[in-house]
């Protein structure tokens, strides 16, 4: 039994026509990121089962094939390109000019993070008690040097037994001040533009992330979609955090450093 298994995924979107981030950056990161020592369960097309089969020969990895047209929300794409295209999403939307309210799939693959996690609980094959979600391309967030050690350390191990059946997060504390310090968060924020909530890593137990995986598809079909708008999945955490605190356990980050949980569960 390997007690963390990483969860993530890569897809080409082309998105240097969206945001001018190339393809060749991204196969740069997650090159970095397949050095982790850690089971990795991911999602990838065919096209890159070598490059992540060279780069795993001696930790444990489980490749799931898909293609784009199979990513889990894919089929919300039409809806989308509609609503991001209308004259009411851009008025209503706070700064309309982002990558999730200028290209659907974007938002596709954010909110698929968290269909691809529900299906790494199902089929588990190393009998993970905690899975975490990681961006591909985080590495470019932290010193892939450092990847000599199993990942996380025995002391974030035992920590981790403390999560119950919460979701992990990182709330990024040193700005938006009003939104840390609010009790909740009405309606109106998921139109907002501030981030402060970590989307590109999380994770805990399967009770814990299934929990918060069915709260998410409701926001994004029922808040959003329904209400002819979509904005990114950050921005549904965080009124998740707020509206249901019990499903979270909260790392607060203060030192300005993207992914400051990856390093706190180096130590």
């Amino acid at each position: 039994m390997k007690d963390v298994t990483i969860v993530s995924s890569l897809f080409n979107i082309k998105r240097e026509g969206m945001d001018g981030r190339a393809w060749e950056e991204y196969l740069k990161w997650f090159d970095a990121t397949l050095k982790i020592k850690c089971s990795m369960i991911l999602f990838i097309t065919e096209d890159l089962r070598e490059f992540v089969e060279e780069r795993r020969t001696h930790i444990p990895t489980e490749i799931i094939i898909q293609s784009i047209e199979e990513i889990p929300y894919y089929y919300l794409k039409d809806q989308l390109d509609s609503i991001i295209q209308s004259e009411e999403y851009i008025e209503k939307i706070s700064d309309p000019d982002r990558i999730e309210c200028k290209h659907s799939m974007y938002s596709i693959v954010q909110y698929s993070k968290f269909k691809w996690l529900q299906q790494a609980i199902e089929e588990n094959p190393f009998n993970s008690k905690f899975l975490f979600w990681l961006d591909a391309g985080a590495s470019r967030f932290f010193d892939s040097s450092e990847f000599g050690n199993e990942y996380p350390s025995k002391n974030a191990l035992e920590s981790l037994e403390g999560v119950d059946d919460k979701l992990l997060v990182q709330m990024n504390t040193e700005y938006y001040k009003d939104l840390v310090s609010a009790e909740t968060l009405t309606e109106e924020y998921l139109l907002d533009n501030r981030s402060y909530i970590l989307g590109s890593m999380f994770g805990g137990t399967k009770q814990g992330i299934l929990n918060v995986c069915f709260q998410m598809e409701d926001i994004l079909l029922n808040k959003m979609i329904s209400n002819s708008f979509i904005n990114n999945e950050q921005i549904s955490l965080g009124y998740l955090v707020k509206t249901n605190p019990e499903l979270f356990e909260i790392y607060y980050r203060d030192n300005g450093k993207h992914l400051a949980l990856f390093e706190e569960l180096k130590k």
